[in-house]
């Protein structure tokens, strides 16, 4: 990565706006403006949730076994996805300890949870503490980092689709990439420990898939096997992939060298929080509020929008929240490419700053 000391080399009015904004959070404790019962977890609610979800994973899979007709799949499929997405937000909170106050109820539950994505718990949740600790930090954050367009060039033509397919057209493959990279590669990580536990997640995935692929694959087949699991598996990733892509990535949220991070802007300041309905916020378990669990990675999921809410109450203007549209989506992919050594801020496949449109949906900064 360019040189922590270096860049952006001509910073633009916003880019000075974005550290005059840190440097007001500087020493302030931002966790303090929530309120201590907010950080309590309920058992019972998170088991709700955690039921929830695979209900809804496992109903639109028996689905698919059971449709009159192949026009049924799409939306099994979506709904198949978004209960295997829940069920990650269900490990997410397993991984953050706010599931339980009980290590090994969140340990078992995280373990359950991740088995429809076929992800090792504690190799997720190791790189996505990496992401905690160094949230839009160009060096170190694991998760969605751009790289300046020169550096793009000297890679090979196997890096080069991977890091721009998963920016554009296969960007609901995104996570998939992280999956191969830190999955099931304890040597990934850089402690003992960690590598220890990575590989009794491993064992367990692979014990666990070995037999139920084995009775799905003697029941029902390969092609039972593609439309019963691994297109299941896909459509949770895309909304995996979709809902961290647009979590941290925007035209006007810049990416920084060490130079100009900061821990509270990093957990304040570049996170977009997309507003679902109250219906879709209840089945994916409140991760696009995603601000207030940056700041306090224990609150349970439940109790997020209040978290939120008083962030804002303290914190008036520094929260960026929009509704969320596929056009929104849709602009992401086709204009945030590469990291900007002059702006510090994302350009195209065209080397074009990237200008985020105006549009009704959005409402930044509220």
């Amino acid at each position: 990565m360019p040189s922590a000391k270096s860049y952006p080399s001509s910073p633009g009015p916003d880019f000075e706006a974005f550290l005059d904004k840190s440097k007001t959070l500087e020493g302030e404790r931002l966790a303090e403006a929530i309120p201590k019962a907010y950080f309590e977890p309920r058992v019972w609610r998170g088991l709700l949730g955690f039921f929830v979800s695979y209900a809804l994973y496992i109903g639109a899979i028996v689905g698919v076994a059971y449709a009159p007709h192949w026009g049924f799949y799409l939306p099994l499929y979506v709904i198949a996805g978004l209960g295997g997405w829940g069920l990650h937000c269900i490990a997410h909170d397993c991984g953050h300890n706010s599931f339980s106050r009980n290590k090994t109820l969140n340990i078992v539950i995280g373990h359950l949870s991740l088995l429809p994505l076929l992800y090792p718990f504690y190799s997720w949740k190791h790189v996505h503490n990496l992401h905690h600790f160094h949230t839009n930090s160009l060096e170190m954050d694991t998760d969605w980092r751009p790289i300046p367009r020169e550096m793009y060039k000297r890679m090979s033509l196997g890096q080069r689709f991977v890091y721009m397919g998963t920016r554009t057209w296969l960007f609901w493959a995104g996570t998939i990439n992280y999956w191969i990279v830190s999955g099931f590669r304890p040597g990934f990580f850089p402690k003992k420990d960690m590598r220890s536990d990575v590989r009794r997640s491993i064992a367990f995935v692979v014990l666990a898939s070995i037999v139920y692929f084995g009775a799905l694959i003697y029941f029902t087949g390969l092609m039972g096997f593609f439309l019963l699991f691994f297109l299941p598996w896909i459509a949770i990733h895309t909304w995996f992939s979709m809902t961290t892509l647009m979590h941290h990535t925007s035209a006007d949220i810049p990416f920084l060298t060490s130079e100009h991070w900061s821990t509270n802007a990093s957990r304040m300041l570049v996170t977009t929080d997309y507003r679902y309905p109250q219906w879709l916020l209840f089945l994916t378990h409140n991760i696009t509020i995603h601000t207030a669990h940056h700041v306090a990675p224990v609150v349970p999921f439940y109790n997020l929008q209040k978290a939120q809410a008083a962030l804002k109450e303290a914190y008036p203007g520094m929260i960026r929240e929009k509704n969320f549209s596929f056009g929104d989506l849709w602009w992401v992919i086709r204009n945030c490419h590469f990291y900007d050594l002059d702006s510090g801020y994302y350009t195209d496949s065209a080397e074009r700053r990237a200008v985020v449109p105006r549009t009704a949906s959005s409402v930044p900064n509220t």
